[in-house]
């Protein structure tokens, strides 16, 4: 945690601020094979970076954390990234926004590789099995129902880019999560590779759910958002 200022009466300043925090049970087929754990902050801005995601992953012996820092729009500043299968490391990334580019350097197992991509105004950076990403795909200004928007896309991991269309189907519509029913709006996103998402959200852009039916892939938050 930054120091306070030490002038009488001084803001506060540069302290995170909590956005989110909670765990989601990861399902496929209905049943459970996993866990991920997530944080969000509000940080103090530095090189453009206000966001700060953080989740921890673990789906039977393989483990994956995960650390990105984001910019207002959800584009990505600086990303960390690691992956382990029992205790043996498969993949080590970090990535940096510089002047326009976001380059990255990964090393798996086989060696290492350095990339450099184009930073498209408003791209996000979207990972297969990094269900907190998605949190970031909201748009912020308001929609109607069946409208949405192209945003350029990112997944490090793959070296890869692309787009994604992410359109509001309903926004209204009901969660169940511990029992509880939670009002949310519903989401579907389409991958680059053409997979289709939905998620829901409530009104301050809280990832509630997450189902991908292509895989049989489910992600239920585990408490009510608070």
């Amino acid at each position: 945690m930054l120091a306070c200022a030490s002038l009488p009466g001084a803001r506060l300043a540069a302290q995170p601020e909590r956005v989110d925090v909670g765990s989601f049970t990861l399902l496929v087929g209905d049943r459970p094979v996993g866990r991920e754990q997530f944080s969000i902050q509000r940080i103090p801005e530095r090189d453009g970076a206000v966001l700060e995601l953080r989740a921890e992953a673990a789906i039977g012996d393989r483990r994956t954390a995960l650390r990105l820092e984001a910019d207002s729009a959800g584009s990505p500043v600086r990303i960390n990234m690691e992956e382990r299968v029992g205790t043996s490391q498969v993949l080590r990334l970090g990535g940096q926004r510089v002047r326009g580019r976001f380059a990255t350097l990964s090393r798996r197992q086989g060696g290492e590789a350095a990339r450099e991509y184009l930073l498209r105004p408003g791209a996000v950076v979207v990972e297969a099995d990094a269900v907190l990403l998605h949190a970031l795909l909201i748009p912020r200004e308001r929609v109607a129902a069946g409208e949405g928007m192209t945003l350029p896309s990112l997944t490090p991991s793959a070296n890869a880019q692309g787009t994604l269309r992410v359109v509001l189907e309903a926004d209204r519509d009901t969660v169940v999560i511990a029992g509880a029913r939670r009002e949310g709006a519903r989401w579907r996103v389409v991958t680059a590779d053409g997979e289709v998402r939905t998620l829901w959200v409530d009104a301050e852009r809280r990832l509630l759910r997450l189902v991908v039916p292509g895989r049989g892939f489910e992600a239920r938050r585990d408490d009510v958002p608070r």
